[in-house]
């Protein structure tokens, strides 16, 4: 019983710092579900991304309506994260555990030194704010491959892939607010994905989903009404660095483990 009533309060403190400032939380789902109240894997898997879909949808909707959502990469990107869903369940059965953790931390390692060195480039030189044709169908390019690394690692083991998709966001140029609210659209249609190609594979605890979706999506949805009244210029400073300690501590964190 207790289980239940912990479940909505954590999934508030969830929906509030993680969904609405880190466009993600399927990776912190599994986690809080197998290490505190110890429940199996495969069924920590597919109840966080059952619990992911409602979640997202209304963080999303949130971050819409607060003008936080750039639809062409959000698009972009949700049609490759789909794709990836798809390989990565088909995938699912063939990679080791552990080889995965360490790939998907050294990917994200990567894009965060990627994150960084964008960010050190526009500090030092003017950006052009008229996109030629070249350059926007190369950012059409990378938007479908970060989506497609997204969604591929959320097809193998039922995470989020929240991480590729924030660190692309960024590489691409978007504002940290726009970072945050596109990624959680991006989220929504992988999450989608994902449930439907994890359904046979593992069971699913729906009494779990409720109480923790019920807390997340009202933590999903104060959480873009607060920012929207924050300055949005400490905003931007203090959301950047964050959103690149939590890439580089995720990333940290799956070598190691």
């Amino acid at each position: 019983m207790g289980t239940y009533i912990a479940l909505p309060i954590v999934g508030f403190i969830v929906g509030l710092l993680i969904v609405s400032l880190g466009g993600g939380g399927g990776a912190v789902y599994v986690g809080i579900l197998t290490v505190f109240f110890h429940i199996p894997p495969a069924v920590a898997a597919s109840t966080s991304l059952a619990t992911t879909i409602p979640t997202t949808a209304v963080g999303a909707f949130s971050h819409w309506k607060a003008g936080n959502v750039n639809m062409r990469f959000g698009i972009t990107m949700l049609i490759g994260g789909a794709v990836g869903a798809v390989i990565g369940s088909l995938c699912s059965g063939y990679l080791p555990q552990n080889l995965y953790n360490k790939l998907t931390g050294i990917i994200l390692l990567l894009l965060a030194l990627q994150m960084l060195i964008s960010f050190l480039r526009k500090r030092h030189s003017k950006e052009n704010t008229n996109e030629d044709s070249q350059s926007g169908k190369i950012n059409t390019v990378k938007a479908i491959c970060f989506g497609l690394l997204g969604g591929i690692m959320s097809g193998l083991v039922g995470l989020s892939g929240g991480g590729p998709i924030v660190a692309g966001l960024m590489i691409l140029g978007c504002p940290a607010l726009e970072t945050v609210g596109t990624s959680v659209l991006v989220l929504f249609g992988i999450a989608v994905t994902g449930f439907l190609a994890h359904l046979s594979v593992g069971n699913i605890d729906w009494k779990l989903v409720g109480f923790l979706a019920v807390g997340t999506m009202c933590g999903a949805i104060v959480g873009p009404f607060l920012l929207k009244k924050a300055d949005k210029r400490k905003l931007e400073r203090l959301l950047q660095p964050v959103l690149f300690v939590m890439i580089v501590a995720m990333g940290g964190t799956l070598i190691f483990r």
